[in-house]
């Protein structure tokens, strides 16, 4: 099996041969020069297929390029209908995350300007999937510019277990998004990790809608799943969507489990001697000064944590309070 890693500002991407088939993992993210860089690197090299580990902009950015240069992009089902349309566009997807913030329990300013904020991304999600330009870079600049993220329908779908070239292998491992996947090529001990597993970065949970837009999808019961089905795989090197490739995969899947579960024992810690509140008061009381400035990257990662407390029996909730179950 032959890789090579390409490296497109924050992002990698990996072409690989094995067995006469060529895949390249991840589309490449859709800044100006992109292409040209993707296509130098290459070096004349086409891949039979690519595929998108996840939706995001930033790893399925080029899939209507690559599709209409003739490859096809293969995308699991779940982020296969996250692809098709810009995000927040649906009336339904767009309800789920209005609606969470209804629930949160935030004072009325704030869940203003949070609505506010995601018809700004809906807006957002708009012109990059419609306007030729590339946007201007952010504050803090990952790319050379802004991204655009033109929909597409992805050529394949591909499921838990395909075999995309011999010896590498498709796992859905949901939770970074609803049909989140890494690649294995088992017989080499390597895992193609998208943002599944990052050097240096634990994660943090995402309020997303589920598949379908029937209500919101819970992404860190279903990412701790993943990784704990990760630690038995026992990989031994990892290639990344982001950072630089590492050896001592277990070790990096056992810190990113160990600091969700300490996030997990603050979180319960604090609401059973909080006896009974909603989202917004359990996150002030966990992060007084910071919550007002950074509402959504707080109020997603407490509510990730009552999540999972919830999968496990451990907290309960009932119009919109939350409490810890008794014993526990």
């Amino acid at each position: 099996m032959e890789i090579r890693r390409i490296a497109m500002a924050y992002n990698n991407v990996y072409a690989v041969e094995s067995g006469g088939v060529r895949v390249l993992i991840d589309t490449g993210p859709d800044y100006r020069g992109a292409r040209e860089l993707l296509l130098e690197a290459l070096g004349g090299w086409q891949p039979d297929v690519v595929v998108a580990t996840h939706a995001h902009v930033d790893h399925a950015g080029l899939g209507a390029w690559w599709q209409a240069r003739g490859v096809p992009v293969a995308l699991s089902t779940d982020d296969r209908a996250l692809a098709s349309h810009p995000h927040y566009v649906e009336h339904d997807e767009l309800a789920v995350m209005v609606d969470w913030v209804e629930a949160s329990g935030a004072p009325e300013a704030i869940r203003v300007e949070a609505v506010e904020g995601l018809e700004r991304r809906r807006e957002w999600a708009i012109r990059a999937a419609t306007e030729k330009g590339y946007p201007l870079p952010g504050s803090q600049p990952r790319w050379p510019t802004g991204l655009r993220y033109e929909s597409f329908v992805a050529g394949r779908t591909v499921a838990d277990g395909d075999a995309v070239a011999p010896g590498l292998e498709v796992l859905i491992c949901p939770g970074h998004t609803p049909g989140n996947l890494v690649l294995a090529a088992g017989g080499h001990g390597v895992l193609f990790s998208g943002d599944q597993l990052l050097p240096d970065i634990t994660p943090t949970p995402a309020i997303q809608a589920a598949p379908g837009n029937v209500g919101r999808f819970r992404s860190l019961p279903a990412f701790a799943a993943s990784l704990e089905r990760l630690r038995d795989l026992h990989f031994e090197r990892c290639l990344p969507g982001h950072g630089e490739p590492f050896e001592d995969v277990d070790a990096a899947v056992e810190a990113n489990l160990a600091a969700i579960e300490e996030r997990t024992a603050r979180v319960l810690a604090e609401l059973r001697a909080a006896g009974e509140c909603t989202l917004y008061e359990l996150c002030e009381r966990l992060y007084p000064r910071a919550l007002l400035r950074r509402f959504w990257q707080i109020a997603s990662t407490v509510q990730g944590h009552l999540d999972l407390l919830e999968a496990r029996g451990a907290a309960h909730v009932a119009v919109g309070r939350y409490s810890a179950r008794t014993g526990d």
